[in-house]
């Protein structure tokens, strides 16, 4: 049987079991077992949620706080990153990332996120940023819709949702989205058909395909001086594009990275020479400085732990989150 018919068996077998669990005992699971992480206890719950984290979201569950930040808000649905976030709150997606973030945002006057899904991150720059301009940019219709669902949520209202695939040229109607079959209804992995950098483990075997409407990413940049990009293999053609813009004006950039992007890496030590850039990962509690030779064949995700760098020119650049300021 092939490994990914496997994979399908274990998850349904999960979400029966979640099915089933009465949404007082999810609540209880999900909040109760305070343990640190490094001990025997800590372990086990880990283990228990990541269990359950792969069978979703009880059906019972409507809307849901985070376990560690009650103040932000989501809807419950057929997502990773929402199971993620209600099983493990803010450590579920991310966490690493997440302060800087903030932190970016805070310092920022116009942001561009390439890649939004649901909109998490969007939330916590808001929230973090409440009066910046932000726009929000999402292919998949579905994340689109729960996007919209998660800004009511949390009273976010001044976001300019774009609703299609950014691309690297003239806009041209509209592009082919591919879902690989292990996504759910809101995927974290939607590739646009045609040249991509996506990792060949990550694009198939492909389960549908629709038809979205396409934005020039240049026609996106005016002002913005915070990019983050998640495009599942669009990286290097989207970063690219806006080469001028991020010459002109050296806009911090938060970009996830995935293995076999030579083309992206390849840019993005260019930008290091070139421009100025400096290359950080993010670590908990702290940034770790990436040299630019190491780019072309650092391995992020067994080294590190995360998929994302973060490529900022400013060298007063704090290195440690207690040095960051949480106003």
């Amino acid at each position: 049987m092939m490994p990914w018919r496997l994979a399908e068996i274990g998850q349904r077998l999960m979400r029966a079991v979640v099915r089933r669990l009465p949404s007082p005992v999810a609540e209880l699971l999900r909040t109760a077992l305070p343990a640190p992480a490094a001990t025997p206890l800590g372990r086990l719950r880990r283990a228990l949620l990541t269990a359950l984290r792969h069978g979703g979201i009880p059906p019972a569950v409507r809307t849901f706080q985070l376990v560690d930040n009650p103040t932000v808000s989501f809807t419950a649905a057929d997502s990773l990153v929402l199971s993620q976030l209600y099983w493990f709150g803010e450590q579920g997606w991310e966490p690493e990332l997440l302060p800087w973030w903030r932190y970016f945002c805070r310092r920022s006057s116009a942001i561009l996120e390439l890649g939004t899904n649901v909109g998490y991150f969007v939330v916590q720059g808001m929230r973090a940023a409440p009066g910046v301009h932000y726009t929000a940019v999402e292919p998949h219709p579905t994340s689109v819709s729960l996007c919209r669902v998660n800004l009511g949520l949390n009273a976010v209202t001044s976001v300019t949702l774009v609703a299609g695939a950014a691309v690297a040229g003239p806009a041209t109607g509209t592009a082919r989205l591919l879902i690989p079959w292990d996504q759910l209804q809101a995927p974290t992995v939607a590739f646009l058909a045609g040249d991509s950098e996506l990792p060949a483990p990550m694009a198939g075997p492909v389960r549908a395909a629709i038809e979205v409407p396409t934005v020039d990413v240049r026609t996106l940049l005016a002002g913005v001086d915070l990019l983050k990009i998640d495009v599942e293999g669009q990286e290097y053609a989207l970063l690219a594009a806006a080469e001028e813009h991020l010459r002109a004006y050296r806009p911090t950039v938060v970009i996830e990275v995935l293995p076999g992007t030579a083309q992206l890496r390849r840019l993005l030590t260019g930008l290091c020479h070139e421009f100025g850039y400096r290359c950080y990962v993010p670590q908990p509690g702290r940034l770790v400085r990436l040299e630019p030779g190491r780019l072309s064949g650092v391995a992020l995700l067994s080294e590190y732990g995360v998929q994302d760098l973060i490529l900022c020119a400013d060298p007063r650049l704090p290195l440690s989150v207690a040095e960051l300021d949480t106003g």
